[in-house]
């Protein structure tokens, strides 16, 4: 899979394999429906005062449950706007536009910590000291939350190299490969 900047300056993925693309489609989940015991930690309590916990159930939490969902629909609006490539092994490709990469981080950052949570990773698991077994249902949890944490890495790496330059790639206009 590859990452730079379209000529239009948004972040583009491209050359996305068909599993991988099946991981990104599901960013787009409710992490509360799917991830009910790891979502808790999306919106903890601010305290054990009853008080303030009766204002945060009644005015704050809602709002940020809110945001979260619209930024959730905006990321599954671009996911709807993957392409497949044409070909005897065809691939995927992402364009985000730029507008709605803060969307994105927060998305990928919400389900990754609720998937964290449900299933309890350690550090170790975490800081990718151990292969994740890939034939439990624990060992995808855990690539998932290591490609989303790559997908993340790769937007926010884009936003450091100035601004979405218009020109494509970084400031030398060059593709940042991340295969």
């Amino acid at each position: 899979m590859n990452f730079e900047i379209s000529k239009r300056g948004n972040p583009h993925f491209s050359k996305i394999h068909p599993f991988l693309a099946d991981l990104i489609k599901e960013v787009a989940e409710d992490p509360w429906e799917d991830y009910p015991e790891g979502s808790s930690r999306l919106l903890p309590p601010p305290g054990t005062d009853e008080e303030l916990l009766m204002d945060w159930a009644d005015h704050v939490q809602p709002d940020l449950r809110r945001r979260f969902q619209e930024d959730r629909l905006l990321v599954s609006h671009d996911i709807g706007t993957m392409k497949l490539g044409k070909g005897k092994h065809p691939v995927w490709s992402l364009e985000i536009p730029e507008d709605h990469v803060d969307a994105w981080l927060t998305t990928l950052n919400a389900l990754r910590l609720a998937i964290v949570t449900e299933h309890g990773f350690s550090e170790e698991q975490l800081a990718h000291k151990t292969t994740p077994d890939l034939s439990t249902l624990h060992g995808i949890a855990l690539l998932k939350v290591n490609f989303y944490a790559f997908l993340q890495e790769c937007l926010l790496q884009g936003m450091e190299l100035g601004s979405w330059n218009k020109s494509g790639g970084d400031e030398n206009g060059d593709a940042l490969n991340s295969d």
